[in-house]
């Protein structure tokens, strides 16, 4: 089983330097981090990026790599399950659709979780964009309604966060999910203020 991560979350919590949760959510529940070489690419080059080039956004994801803590999965259209997938989360295409590098990560990531729930694992991807949010769940209802038992559940920065704030040792610095969260809003437009929140994570 899988957590597969896409490039917003990732770096929110490497930005933070509490890239500490991911591991720990990770092994508690026996499951691999992973993501596609896409967020990959996506991650290593907005770690360049004016907002996070004074944090240890790269550094970190480079060890976390070459360390084997999160595995970066292969995005050739070499499989039909695959290239189907590609196809049917994206509505174009897959050939097509990978010369569009707009939100391709997302679309990346969840593509490898369909085949791994068509291959009979449960897999938990972690978005926070509420486009690729809707994706995941057309991608989750598709599978369902195809016949496939196990689980591709969306988990996003905030239900992580509220997961870690209630272990012990998973947050580093002393510090709470709110304060850790408040902290992420700075390196992610998409992350919503704790003041404006009405819905679940």
């Amino acid at each position: 089983m899988s957590i597969l991560l896409d490039a917003g979350p990732s770096l929110n919590f490497l930005a933070v330097g509490q890239q500490n949760i991911l591991i720990q959510i990770a092994q508690s529940q026996k499951l691999r981090l992973a993501a596609p070489a896409r967020v990959d690419s996506e991650v290593t080059g907005m770690s360049r990026s004016d907002r996070f080039k004074n944090t240890g956004a790269r550094t970190t994801w480079n060890t976390l790599k070459s360390s084997g803590r999160v595995e970066i999965l292969p995005d050739e259209l070499t499989t039909w399950q695959f290239t189907e997938a590609v196809a049917r989360i994206s509505g174009m295409p897959a050939r097509d659709r990978v010369r569009d590098r707009r939100s391709l990560g997302e679309i990346m990531v969840l593509a490898h979780a369909s085949v791994f729930v068509q291959q009979g694992h449960d897999v938990f991807v972690m978005i926070d964009e509420t486009d690729g949010r809707r994706r995941a769940s057309r991608e989750a209802q598709w599978l369902r309604d195809n016949g496939h038992t196990k689980r591709l559940e969306l988990w996003s920065t905030r239900r992580v966060l509220q997961a870690a704030g209630r272990q012990q040792g998973w947050i580093v610095g002393g510090l709470t999910w709110e304060q850790v969260y408040d902290q992420m809003i700075a390196y992610d437009d998409g992350l919503i203020p704790r003041s404006q929140w009405r819905t679940k994570p």
